[in-house]
């Protein structure tokens, strides 16, 4: 009895061996029998039948099967996902792929179907003519440059004459403008044409010197006489110009405008200075016909816009930038009384300008009956004139004897009108007119 006893346990010993061993089953079909001594995230380590010890990645690992459950034997493994739930959550994530997709794409057609409606909404081919007529005022460079050479004369000469007059430079004007529009698509052209005439009275003073010498000579004699008289001033302007719209929309319509622009304005005026004569027996009194004209050529470009709301209604603008340059010339033709019977004096300036500035057009348009619409125009134009280059026309009849042209041909007029005398070209005006409308 005492001898099986130790039989006994043994047999336990090693049934309970047996128990603990473990078959790792790899991916590629192999079997190896052992206890698994250690395992880690990557890797386990086992102790095989024969004694030795040998490390499995788990990468390579199919299955492990346990003789006998232990907590401690048993080998932790990541939470495996079955094959038929991974089928159903790809199902279900495929699912939910096209269904976006779906949406995605409707979503899209909706947008193009809405964007072909508003192409084909927009699309116009049409002719519109129209004519407008209303008021404003204008203003050329003419009258500060002439002005300017006077008093250049007279501060630098012992003789010659000045005038200062009252009446402002811009003049009243009624104006007129006809207009072809012709639209197509995404595209449109335009021609334009707008004159201005406008009449004014010449009043203020005019202050002469006499004298000879230099400027240090005290044998002078000056007086200051009353001007008379009146103008009439004519200003033209034509412009043809081209417009690309970038996204056609029927409501909102924005273009990118480039043109062609000219001008020209002309002013006449009978100056009549009345005065007495002075202490040494010079007679100021004298009647001056002038002439004055220019022609400025270039382009424009900028930006349209034309906004139609209530059906009926129409707001169109126009915001441009003008880049021009041109000739000017200045005729005077002057009877001076101090002589028996008279004494003829001509002169004239020529000049070049570089002028650049804005101009700004505002329309609004009212459907009346079928093509037919009533509109209000409001337009300003303001260029600023650089003096490029000038130079004094002599008298053809022997020379000018006026000390005022001399000087300023002397004294380079480029220099002396920016200090003095500003000098702009303006047209503005409102009109009121009416539309008529060809559709193609």
């Amino acid at each position: 009895m005492k001898i099986m006893i130790p039989l006994w346990f043994a047999a336990l010993f090693f049934a309970n061996l047996s128990l603990r061993s473990e078959t790792i089953l790899l991916k590629s079909g192999e079997k190896w029998e052992g206890s698994v001594l250690a395992q880690d995230k990557d890797s386990v380590t086992v102790k095989l039948a024969d004694g030795n010890t040998k490390v499995f990645s788990k990468s390579v690992i199919q299955k492990v099967s346990f003789g006998k459950k232990s907590e401690s034997s048993t080998l932790k493994k990541e939470p495996q996902i079955s094959e038929k739930e991974k089928k159903i959550k790809e199902e279900k994530e495929l699912a939910e792929k096209q269904k976006q997709e779906a949406e995605d794409l409707k979503a899209k057609e909706g947008k193009q179907k809405i964007r072909e409606e508003q192409l084909s909404n927009a699309k116009r081919h049409y002719l519109e003519g129209s004519f407008g007529v209303g008021s404003g005022e204008s203003q050329s460079e003419l009258r500060p440059f002439f002005q300017t050479i006077q008093l250049a004369g007279l501060i630098f000469g012992s003789g010659g004459q000045v005038e200062l007059q009252s009446t402002p430079y811009k003049t009243k004007n009624q104006s007129g403008t006809a207009r072809l529009f012709y639209a197509w698509d995404r595209f449109t052209f335009e021609i334009r044409g707008t004159e201005a005439k406008g009449n004014f009275d010449v009043g203020g003073l005019q202050t002469l010197s006499y004298g000879s010498g230099g400027g240090s000579s005290t044998s002078t004699d000056s007086t200051t006489n009353v001007l008379l008289g009146n103008g009439e001033t004519k200003f033209q302007k034509f412009s043809s110009r081209v417009g690309f719209t970038p996204y056609p929309h029927p409501v909102l319509d924005l273009q990118i405008l480039a043109g062609v622009e000219r001008i020209w304005t002309k002013t006449t005026q009978e100056v009549d200075s009345v005065g007495g004569i002075t202490a040494t027996g010079m007679n100021p009194n004298r009647v001056s016909y002038r002439e004055t004209d220019n022609s400025l050529k270039g382009y424009s470009i900028g930006i349209g816009y034309e906004w139609k709301f209530l059906d009926r209604f129409t707001l169109q603008g126009q915001i441009l930038h003008l880049d021009m340059k041109g000739p000017s010339s200045f005729r005077s033709n002057e009877f001076r009384l101090d002589a028996t019977p008279f004494k003829f004096n001509q002169f004239g300036l020529d000049y070049q300008w570089k002028a650049t500035g804005t101009e700004v057009n505002v329309k609004f348009s009212s459907k009346i009956k079928g093509d037919l619409s009533l509109f209000v125009e409001a337009s300003n134009m303001t260029l600023n004139n650089k003096l490029q280059s000038g130079y004094i026309t002599e008298n053809d009849g022997g020379g000018n004897s006026d000390p005022s042209q001399i000087l300023a041909k002397v004294y380079a007029p480029q220099i002396l009108i920016p200090m003095l005398l500003d000098s702009k070209t303006v047209l503005t005006y409102v009109q009121v007119g009416a539309n008529y409308r060809f559709n193609f």
